[in-house]
Order: structure tokens, then C-alpha cells, then sequence
């Protein structure tokens, strides 16, 4: 799965985005401890086709908005 990107948490926690088979979006929640260092189960993965993609962007453009309100 290759990585898209990260985005640091906390010290300890950070959310990743992975492309699975080039038709999915797959984002996991990552830990650091000290006695494990990998993906947690709790994550979602979306298919990017059927309109999946224009749909979430769409609510990201959603979020963005009601961030800018608050901030």
C-alpha cells in the first residue's frame, strides 16, 4: 500500500492515508508506545469510484467551511 501522507496528532498518534489497489482510500490511525509501534484497527476505507471521491471532497469542502466559521 503506498503512503500518501501523514498527519501528526500527538507525540504518539498520527493519522496515515494509504492508496490501496488504486481504487481505494484507506486512513488508519498510527501508535508509537513502548511496547508497540504500528496501525491500529480503527481506521475507514472508501472506494474512489461512483462518484465516491467528487462526494467526499465535497464534504471535506464542507469542513473546511464550518473550521473557518469557528476559527
Amino acid at each position: 500500500m503506498p503512503k500518501i501522507g501523514r498527519i501528526k496528532l500527538s507525540d504518539t498518534q498520527g493519522l496515515v492515508a494509504f492508496l490501496v489497489d488504486n481504487e481505494k482510500l484507506d486512513f488508519r490511525i498510527f501508535i508509537k508506545s513502548g511496547s508497540y509501534i504500528g496501525a491500529r484497527r480503527k481506521g475507514f476505507r472508501f472506494c474512489l469510484f461512483d462518484n465516491n471521491w467528487v462526494e467526499f471532497t465535497k464534504l471535506n469542502d464542507k469542513i473546511d467551511k464550518a473550521y473557518n466559521e469557528i476559527g
